[in-house]
């Protein structure tokens, strides 16, 4: 591979490095040439996800889920709800496997690496209007969409006392579930291995959006160049 992967340092007494992976991101040739030839990329949106034509990219579920928090401590308290996340971002997706039955699975001819997806991120970032931050990892497959926690009991009450304050409970739960619920996919996706990045917006989005970032290309390898590095290696 002529770009390695990338890796991040952390120092506690002594240095801890990071290994990124490669996410290979499964397209049709336009799109491709889009991109490494205009910067053109498209980020989709959680809703968009849930209205997907192809059923290997559908999940009518994206950014959902139950959240649960139960204690005994200071005493006897179990909150349960259904909440739903990410609808203030868009979103990139790729996988951390590159086989060719991923490109069947996806009905796509082409596609390409990302070499660097800190960097790629950050890139786009500065070209996506209204960023204000953003987020990226590995998917976490359960059979049930579910945030379980054994925390604190919630702050839910009036300031009097008297009755749920609703308001303050939410924010008590998204505060808990913390970022769950961006990366939860269900089991039966598991072989998509998906790797996610994530660009957070001030207000709720829907469909997607072309960004136009020359920048971030130098991130990134065609599929069609990583053969040729395999072959040119043998050689």
């Amino acid at each position: 591979m002529s770009n390695p992967q990338v890796a991040i340092s952390i120092s506690f007494h002594r240095q801890w490095n990071i290994r990124l992976p490669y996410v290979y991101r499964y397209l049709e040739k336009e799109y491709v040439d889009n991109f490494f030839e205009k910067g053109i990329i498209r980020l989709s949106s959680f809703e968009n996800f849930s209205k997907h034509s192809d059923e290997h990219r559908l999940d009518s579920e994206e950014g959902r889920g139950v959240f649960i928090n139960a204690t005994r401590e200071p005493k006897p308290q179990t909150v349960i709800a259904g909440i739903s996340y990410g609808r203030n971002a868009y979103v990139l997706c790729g996988s951390t496997i590159y086989k060719n039955e991923m490109s069947r699975d996806f009905r796509t001819n082409s596609g390409f690496r990302i070499n660097d997806t800190t960097g790629f991120a950050e890139a786009i970032s500065r070209y996506l209007p209204g960023c204000v931050g953003g987020i990226e990892g590995l998917c976490t497959y359960l059979d049930k969409r579910t945030s379980y926690r054994t925390t604190r009991a919630l702050d839910i009450q009036n300031r009097d006392g008297h009755g749920i304050d609703i308001q303050k409970t939410m924010g008590e739960i998204f505060q808990r579930a913390g970022d769950d619920f961006l990366f939860m996919k269900h089991s039966s996706y598991s072989s998509q291995n998906e790797y996610r990045i994530i660009w957070a917006v001030p207000n709720n989005v829907s469909g997607y959006i072309d960004v136009v970032c020359l920048e971030a290309v130098k991130f990134c390898t065609r599929f069609e160049d990583m053969h040729s590095e395999s072959e040119s290696k043998k050689e």
